[in-house]
């Protein structure tokens, strides 16, 4: 049997935001009645039956895509030993920056001393001289390394300590998750999950709660609500 999917698209029932889908295949629709509200090709599904209509699709031979696949298919920070401290001499206007949960939007300034800061081997930092742009570098036994942001920015997860946690911020429309750097990948899938917030990122709900806890658990950081 022909699928009718769209052409182009990856799957027949798309997840774009929490409960709501993109249908792009139109032969999964009579399975979608009495399960939500259809808006053309928008579906949101209001009944409490979510496990059971995306098991009846999959019994159905159709393919589902949930921001929850979306998150277990994200990559995992890969764990790094660090070698001994190594000495860079930095000019007055390098800035060295460690990532750090605590931190204003996660970065925490590296302060030289006699213009000196000493960093162990393999620790990914990131790098700004003056108002110029952002980069970051790995250290290496000869001074540093340029790594591509996404890269870096996966690595110096995998070099948080271990548990790692990040305290939610109490909000009048729910709990904020703070400005963090993330890797591409994490930011535009937490884009599906959260709302824009001047501070970072809101999160209206518990399935917004619940599933950004789980996203930012890949990234090995523990959310700490502000009730606990």
């Amino acid at each position: 049997m022909t699928s009718r999917r769209r052409p182009g698209a990856s799957a027949d029932f798309e997840e774009i935001r929490p409960n709501l889908f993109l249908i792009h295949n139109p032969a999964l629709g009579p399975v979608l009645r009495g399960e939500g509200e259809r808006d053309g090709f928008h579906f949101r599904l209001t009944s409490r039956r979510r496990e059971g209509l995306l098991g009846r699709l999959a019994n159905r031979g159709f393919v589902t895509l949930t921001i929850a696949d979306r998150i277990a298919a994200l990559p995992t920070p890969p764990i790094t030993t660090l070698g001994p401290l190594h000495r860079l001499s930095i000019g007055p206007k390098q800035q060295l920056a460690l990532l750090d949960l605590a931190a204003p939007n996660g970065w925490r300034l590296v302060l030289p001393v006699n213009g000196v800061v000493e960093l162990p081997i393999g620790r990914i930092v990131r790098y700004r001289r003056g108002r110029g742009p952002v980069e970051y570098m790995r250290i290496t036994a000869g001074g540093w390394q340029y790594l591509p942001a996404d890269d870096a920015l996966l690595l110096a997860y995998g070099q948080l300590p271990r548990p790692s946690f990040l305290r939610l911020v109490p909000d009048d429309g729910g709990v904020a998750i703070p400005t963090l750097p993330l890797p591409t990948a994490y930011r535009q899938v937490l884009g599906q999950i959260a709302h824009p917030h001047p501070t970072g990122w809101l999160l209206t709900n518990d399935t917004e709660r619940a599933l950004a806890t789980t996203l930012l658990a890949k990234l090995g950081v523990t959310v700490v609500t502000p009730e606990g």
